[in-house]
């Protein structure tokens, strides 16, 4: 009776130290390419993503690390915008973001009330992530709103989403919302898509006969900040500084290319690893990588996915013994 306590107790042991190897084991699994830089900072590299030549997918995938006394990741979005990366995923990468204050005040010689611009989130494989992100409107009396850049139609039916910001007839300031961004002042709300290319307006809708007339009433701020973002007193929109940038984290999703799974698997330069499957983008275009059942790691690594059901097997046949 006591040999087979002892042996209880072998068994239980055993099986705690190979839960503790593969736990180690997966813990520090690099989501880098073999031989790369992991970390940039206190991030973690996450591969079609790297730092230096070879370690990326693509050049559309190039992260720079600011070697300063504070080194942080930096992600080139576009020919002239670069941003801070805060945070990388297999589905989405976190940024930092910046805005100015659109002021259609500049537009009234040619008769408008409102101010437009594009918003083109970097080369192909990145869009505004819709479920992590929200549309956000800050002034007196606008509307904001986005709409389709590759509408042809200008009618409502290019519009993808909008909200309302509204003030009483004395003036607004932060101190009457509590920076709740609930329509007074400020408005936000969701849309029902990713999105790649787009344009914002803002405008005065003027409930108000004097509205005209208030200085913080000729200019408005839109953005997409993601979801849990409540920085809205940071804002000034008085004419005066429509050429301060303001910043905050936005979520961009990011998927492979412009072809589907069934094209890119007849070519060369397809990034799925072994043990992975293709999964179309709902888009319409790109795909993403994800690990077979069983399976767990990073999908765009050639053995990136390693199989869990070893570790089960194991324990299995060490409490069998």
């Amino acid at each position: 009776m006591a040999l087979q306590v002892i042996q209880v107790h072998l068994v239980t042991i055993i099986i705690s130290i190979i839960s503790l190897v593969f736990s180690l084991k997966e813990t520090k699994a690099s989501t880098a390419k073999p031989g790369c830089p992991e970390t940039c900072g206190n991030l973690a590299i996450v591969y079609p993503f790297g730092i230096g030549e070879g370690c990326y997918l693509d050049k559309r995938f190039e992260i720079t690390c600011n070697n300063s006394s504070n080194p942080h990741p930096v992600l080139r979005l576009d020919q002239k915008k670069e941003a801070e990366v805060l945070d990388m995923s297999l589905e989405h990468v976190r940024i930092t973001d910046w805005t100015s204050p659109l002021c259609y005040a500049n537009n009234a010689l040619e008769g408008k009330s409102y101010a437009q611009f594009t918003l083109a989130p970097p080369m192909e494989p990145f869009s505004y992530s819709h479920t992590e992100n929200k549309l956000i409107g800050i002034g007196c009396d606008i509307f904001a709103y986005i709409g389709d850049f590759h509408s042809t139609n200008s009618s409502i039916k290019n519009f993808i989403s909008g909200c309302v910001s509204v003030c009483n007839g004395q003036g607004w300031s932060w101190i009457d919302t509590s920076y709740s961004c609930s329509g007074i002042g400020c408005c936000q709300t969701t849309f029902p898509n990713d999105l790649p290319n787009f344009y914002v307006r803002v405008g005065n809708m003027s409930i108000w006969q004097e509205a005209r007339d208030w200085s913080s009433n000729q200019c408005g701020i839109v953005l997409i900040a993601e979801n849990n973002f409540s920085g809205f007193h940071q804002f000034d929109i008085s004419f005066s500084n429509q050429n301060m940038k303001y910043f905050y984290p936005a979520v961009l999703k990011w998927e492979i290319g412009n072809k589907s799974c069934h094209e890119t698997q007849k070519r060369g330069d397809y990034a799925c690893g072994r043990n992975s499957r293709c999964v179309n983008s709902k888009k319409g275009s790109g795909y993403r990588c994800l690990c077979n059942p069983g399976y767990r790691g990073n999908p765009y690594l050639p053995d990136g996915c390693i199989e869990i059901l070893i570790k089960k097997k194991l324990l299995i046949s060490f409490a069998q013994s």
